[in-house]
């Protein structure tokens, strides 16, 4: 799994790629948050320790966190993403959700790298999405017959041109508590 630091070099290397207009894949920025490509084979290895599965991909070859074979079961189906026709159509969530990434002692700020990445985001203009209405994995399969339960804070929306979609296919909400800082950084 990578580390507080490694996680906040690899945000740095993302950022900067998509700066210069690299198409990231999801995989690779994904080891930002979760610490592996694919959360199911996480949540496998976490629950069956010193258990080594069969070889079944290149990932797998090293430890079971590394199978980059395991799918999601979503939720809920995922509509496709309506187009923006520009920021105006991306609305802020009224209030912070119950476990809003911006209240203090929350998960995402319990780790000081990723709460420090975070709270710059605003002051840097850049995004952040509220997870309600976004589909998330309720389980992971394997292709050789093992599943694990899904993380009920593993979200996984659908994707377009950097905005995450809501499982109707509507954009994402901009965070409430996100909105608030940024606000408070202009000076608004």
């Amino acid at each position: 799994m990578a580390s507080s630091f490694e996680r906040a070099a690899i945000a740095r290397l993302v950022e900067r790629a998509e700066s210069l207009g690299v198409e990231v894949p999801a995989a690779v920025s994904s080891l930002c948050t979760q610490g592996t490509g694919n959360h199911g084979a996480l949540l496998w290895a976490n629950a069956h320790p010193g258990e080594q599965p069969p070889t079944c991909c290149y990932g797998s070859m090293y430890d079971a966190e590394g199978c980059t074979c395991w799918r999601p079961v979503y939720d809920v189906e995922q509509a496709a993403p309506r187009p923006l026709n520009g920021p105006q159509d991306l609305a802020v969530r009224a209030a912070p959700c119950g476990d809003c990434a911006y209240r203090k002692g929350s998960p995402e700020r319990t780790d000081e790298w990723r709460e420090d990445l975070l709270l710059a985001l605003p002051g840097k203009g850049e995004p952040f999405f509220c997870h309600d209405g976004m589909r998330r994995p309720v389980r992971w399969e394997h292709p050789d017959g093992r599943t694990v339960p899904g993380d009920p804070d593993d979200w996984h929306p659908a994707m377009a041109g950097r905005i995450p979609y809501r499982a109707d296919g509507s954009p994402g909400l901009l965070c409430a508590g996100w909105a608030a800082r940024a606000a408070r950084e202009v000076g608004t």
